[in-house]
């Protein structure tokens, strides 16, 4: 029963993302994203994407740049879980074990955004938030971050 308890725990945090959003001026963020082991190589980077279009249609703003990125990758084996089974009979002992690796860390990515209103001409080559997002757009920025990748 333990086993399965702490598996189904680990399965509930592994998708998990940790959102932070700075404003540096009126038309500027900073989008940082720690995201679980279980969301990919890419998943911190999907991420930072979409809360960028979030964060640039609840500020008021259309289209967006992404002026600066960076990313790194935290992910590391922390431990085992090591198991062992055996049997005893007639003299003899025979025994198994396996190691079941603990994987811990984060896959983080943060960008820096430069937002603009559709009628910018400093903005004719941004992304389009609402296109980004799609045709549920308004549902996502009612939303707000989302907490787990996808």
């Amino acid at each position: 029963m333990r086993p399965l308890l702490g598996i189904l725990l680990i399965a509930l945090a592994s998708g998990c993302v940790d959102t932070n959003t700075t404003q540096l001026s009126q038309n500027t963020i900073r989008v940082d994203v720690s995201a679980a082991p279980a969301c990919g190589r890419t998943g911190a980077v999907r991420m930072v994407n979409k809360i960028s279009a979030v964060e640039t249609l609840r500020l008021g703003y259309d289209k967006y740049v992404i002026a600066q990125s960076a990313s790194q990758d935290n992910v590391r084996v922390v431990g085992y879980n090591t198991q062992t089974y055996g049997s005893y009979g007639y003299g003899n002992f025979n025994a198994s074990s396996y190691a079941t690796p603990i994987v811990g860390g984060s896959r983080d990515a943060a960008v820096i955004v430069t937002m603009f209103n559709a009628s910018d001409p400093q903005g004719r080559q941004a992304i389009d938030a609402r296109q980004q997002l799609g045709p549920d757009w308004k549902e996502i920025v009612a939303k707000g971050a989302p907490s787990v990748c996808s």
